[in-house]
């Protein structure tokens, strides 16, 4: 079901002497938008599970398995005995020893994804390549609970009588290849390469001369460098298969490395290059995008920028010719929430020889008028204005908007064909 507004009342604009009578059309219609890639949200994957390990998220606790996900607001713990170390799609590694419970992400907090609560016991955290995790520190008594802000490796241990820690009570930590600043009732402590015990939130941690000995290394570095040198040497193998034109073994080695080191921006290209040899543009222009975000200088570098305008045209052709070849089948599907077309206008100029080299003389103007109403829109919240090139390309191929005046008939095609749940279509007149 389609209807169709009235127009407003025309508008007049005065350009190099000429006057510009400009009507609008608005036209609700059914019609598709280039999908948008979302990114992709943070997720744990469980890498190692030994002893008593547990995970609960709404429901029961059951035993933790590796190569399990993770859930959001799940709570882990390992008994006496027990451990646990999970692996972020970001890269970030993540330790439990025997006795801690934790939770992620940080309850009762505004910090995100990227937070981690720690209940009890312990943990060893590598940051990933995405930067730096809030941590959550146990509350002793009624004070609140630490709060620290960590990049690179931080060990973390509750070291509380009822635990059976003989030390002095507290949280005790120790950074390295990074720094953890903590956040106290009087203000920050950065702590760059040190051991610290921290009482609790309302005092400035103390910076140890010594490491105790309840910090020991749980092992955590040396897993990730041999992480790190895994993935380096499918990167190696899946490179020397792409040289050799065996694309499957090099895509599966270069998307285990990727699993593996999310980091490499490089593995992004590689795999764009083997979707472009396999004619799969829109893989191939996915990826390729994607390298050209995580690594600008190296797609410039790559001259890249030309590959992706020529593999969107391409794209875009592809799009609009499938939708005008699938035209029913795409008239019966429910247009996007928000989203709207702006044709470029058309010269009201008559069909005489002379009126089409009119109209020829005005395109850049018809052009420009749509891509004044295109900016304007695009500032809208929540409105989802199509691409100019894709909703062109598609009344070229449809053969809409050639008559010399703005039709509603045609206006409510090209809307179903974009899935487009409003279009605006105008005519003008040079006088």
């Amino acid at each position: 079901m389609s209807r169709t507004l009235r127009p407003p009342p025309k508008l007049a604009r005065r350009s190099n002497g000429a006057t510009v009578a400009a009507s609008l059309l608005l036209a609700w219609a059914t019609g598709t938008a280039m999908a948008q890639t979302a990114a992709a949200p943070f997720a744990w994957t469980v890498t190692y599970s030994r002893g008593e390990a547990s995970v609960q998220a709404g429901g029961a606790a059951r035993p933790l398995d590796a190569g399990s996900a993770l859930a959001s607001g799940s709570v882990l713990r390992t008994g006496a005995g027990g451990q646990i170390q999970l692996q972020g799609n970001d890269g970030s590694l993540l330790q439990l020893p025997p006795n801690t419970e934790l939770r992620w992400p940080a309850e009762g907090t505004t910090l995100g994804e990227r937070s981690l609560q720690l209940r009890q016991g312990g943990l060893l955290l590598s940051s990933g390549a995405a930067g730096a995790w809030q941590l959550q520190g146990p509350a002793a008594g009624n004070s609140r609970a630490p709060l620290l802000r960590a990049a690179g490796y931080l060990r973390l241990q509750d070291c509380r009588a009822a635990l059976g820690c003989a030390a002095p009570a507290g949280l005790y930590g120790r950074s390295a290849l990074g720094e953890a600043v903590a956040e106290f009732s009087g203000g920050r402590s950065v702590l760059r390469n040190r051991s610290f015990r921290w009482a609790d939130a309302s005092q400035r941690p103390e910076v140890l001369a010594r490491t105790p000995a309840l910090l020991e290394d749980l092992g955590l570095q040396a897993a990730a460098q041999a992480a790190r040198a895994a993935a380096a040497e499918q990167i190696k193998q899946g490179l020397d298969a792409f040289k050799d034109n065996r694309y499957d073994a090099a895509e599966s080695l270069l998307r285990k490395a990727q699993a593996a080191a999310p980091g490499e921006a490089i593995l992004s290209y590689y795999l764009g290059l083997i979707a472009l040899r396999r004619e799969d543009t829109a893989n191939a222009l996915a990826l390729l995008q994607q390298y050209s975000r995580d690594d600008p200088a190296g797609a410039a570098e790559r001259e890249l920028p030309k590959t992706l305008t020529l593999l969107s045209s391409n794209q875009l052709q592809q799009e609009v010719s499938a939708a005008v070849a699938r035209e029913r089948e795409i008239a019966s599907t429910p247009p996007e929430p928000g989203s709207i077309a702006v044709q470029a206008f058309v010269s009201r100029a008559g069909g005489t020889p002379s009126a089409e080299a009119s109209r020829d003389a005005y395109a850049a103007m018809a052009k420009g008028l749509a891509a004044m109403i295109i900016a304007d829109l695009s500032k809208v919240p929540g409105l989802k204005v199509l691409e100019r090139e894709k909703v062109q390309l598609l009344v070229d191929e449809a053969r809409l908007g050639s008559s010399g005046i703005a039709d509603p008939r045609s206006a409510v095609r090209t809307g179903q064909l974009l899935r487009a749940e409003k279009v605006i279509v105008g005519n003008f007149e040079v006088q």
